[in-house]
């Protein structure tokens, strides 16, 4: 993470200068959201959020190599990028693990020590496809960490795109790799099923195999070039929007159709269509391309400084939610798992969902706000970010995963 001063949402070429952008951490909060969201059993397709947690890292890291200049050697270059990365992602991150592990050995755990080298490695999405993870010594507080594997193994990627001598080189590079990604998808879990592997499992083999998504990674930093060029236009926004929508349309009607000529009209025709673990049909090679194009498209009006973009971007509170999102994403799941074990919710069906929904966001946005002060921003600082208070006019947080 980089300081960077703000600058207005306007579209055309100043747009080249690097600057915090208050409108892409409401995104991160609208994400944040969603993951709690089906987490708490009340939005199905929540689990969108993170792909869309994806686009924007993948935005936020280049904008922040881009800001550096071109005038370093290329090994001081992938220095200060780790650098920042690992000031950024790892310090909340073992701590979150140490604390856990901790609980955990104190009360007769005994899975996580299995678990340990691969989250200590962000392998923790690979152990989850090669081994039967879902045993009864797995402990569920770790389940979504596989997510932060991904992101760092696309880090081992991206500095070399960026190291590339041209900007054309750049583009035509992560062009690749959004284009080998589905297909990634589709050779695993068809890979997975050939080696006898259940539906569940393989489908899960392409829903966490990283190459496999990296393409939402790649849709970010392709928008972070074109911003670093002065190239966002209003009209790239609104292509953008519809080229969302035709795929949206595309994939739901596809699979809706395929689903009534199969069980006709009724509820399990609407099964397996926007699901995030699926195989079959090639719905794993459609269906992460909807919350991708959805979240380039938002985050491309963002930049062009459309209002219909904007202003669900200014709500009061979503862009505090999204400078703290890391840490609620941590934290959200053992808070889930905690008020569940201490309060009935199921037992009200889905108001009793509900609530846990806005218990466990309330609970999970205080620890998170609590963590980015008084914790992670001790290394924000020792990064060369300012950390932000949200009281003071200060240099706000820039861009960053």
């Amino acid at each position: 993470m980089d300081q960077a001063p703000s600058i207005p949402i306007t579209a055309g070429p100043q747009l080249r200068a690097p600057g915090y952008i208050p409108e892409v951490d409401a995104l991160r909060g609208i994400a944040m959201t969603a993951v709690v969201a089906i987490h708490s059993g009340i939005l199905p397709f929540g689990w969108m959020g993170v792909w869309a947690f994806y686009v924007i890292s993948g935005f936020a890291v280049t904008t922040s190599w881009l800001a550096q200049g071109r005038g370093r050697s290329a090994a001081r270059a992938v220095r200060d990028f780790y650098r920042r990365r690992a000031l950024r992602i790892w310090p909340l991150y073992f701590a979150y693990l140490g604390l856990a592990v901790g609980w955990l050995a104190w009360t007769g755990h005994r899975g996580w020590i299995q678990d340990l080298p691969w989250l200590a490695t962000f392998t923790f999405n690979m152990r989850m496809i090669l081994v039967d993870w879902s045993g009864p010594e797995a402990w569920t507080g770790f389940g979504h960490l596989w997510t932060l594997a991904v992101e760092q193994q696309f880090y081992l990627v991206l500095p070399l795109v960026l190291l590339l001598p041209s900007r054309r080189m750049m583009v035509w590079a992560l062009v690749v790799l959004a284009v080998a990604a589905p297909a990634i998808r589709h050779v695993a879990a068809t890979a997975a099923l050939g080696a006898g592997w259940g539906e569940g499992r393989a489908a899960f083999a392409a829903y966490a195999l990283a190459p496999a998504h990296f393409d939402a990674f790649a849709a970010g930093a392709l928008i972070a070039l074109a911003r670093h060029a002065g190239a966002i236009r209003p009209r790239a926004a609104h292509l953008a929007a519809a080229a969302a929508a035709l795929i949206a349309v595309a994939h739901v009607g596809a699979f809706l159709a395929l689903g009534i000529a199969r069980h006709g009209v009724g509820t399990e025709a609407l099964r397996n269509i926007v699901s995030g673990i699926l195989v079959g049909d090639g719905r794993e090679v459609t269906v992460y391309l909807l919350p991708v194009s959805a979240a380039a498209a938002a985050l491309l009006a963002i930049l062009a400084g459309r209002r219909w973009a904007l202003a669900p971007c200014r709500v009061p509170g979503l862009q505090a939610m999204g400078r703290v999102s890391y840490g609620g994403y941590l934290f959200h799941l053992p808070v889930l798992m905690a008020l569940q074990a201490l309060l009935p919710f199921a037992a009200f069906g889905v108001p009793g969902r509900i609530g846990l929904f806005f218990v466990a966001m309330a609970v999970t946005l205080a620890l998170a706000a609590a963590s980015h002060r008084w914790f992670e921003s001790r290394f924000l600082r020792r990064s060369g970010a300012q950390a932000r208070d949200g009281k003071a006019p200060r240099p706000a947080q820039p861009l960053a995963a």
